[in-house]
């Protein structure tokens, strides 16, 4: 087994930097509203409005419904 030395296993400050960059660049997910011709309604994250729109176009389809409306759950 080889031991590790100081420089490997300690951060440097630009390590620390990029980690805070990749935190900063996550993806933000949204919760998203569907309403299908059945009168259920669901709910999916999505990371924006068209990725929803077509995850809510396969559900319907999924379920032999019709889509009727997919909106931000947030949104008044």
């Amino acid at each position: 087994m080889k031991a590790r030395t100081q420089n490997q296993s300690s951060n440097s400050p630009d390590q620390q930097g990029d980690g805070e960059q990749k935190q900063a660049q996550k993806p933000k997910y949204q919760e998203f509203q569907v309403r299908l011709s059945s009168g259920e309604i669901f709910y999916l994250l999505a990371l924006n409005s068209m990725n929803a729109a077509y995850s809510a176009l396969e559900l319907s389809e999924d379920r032999n419904c019709k889509l009727l409306d997919v909106k931000l759950s947030d949104e008044w």
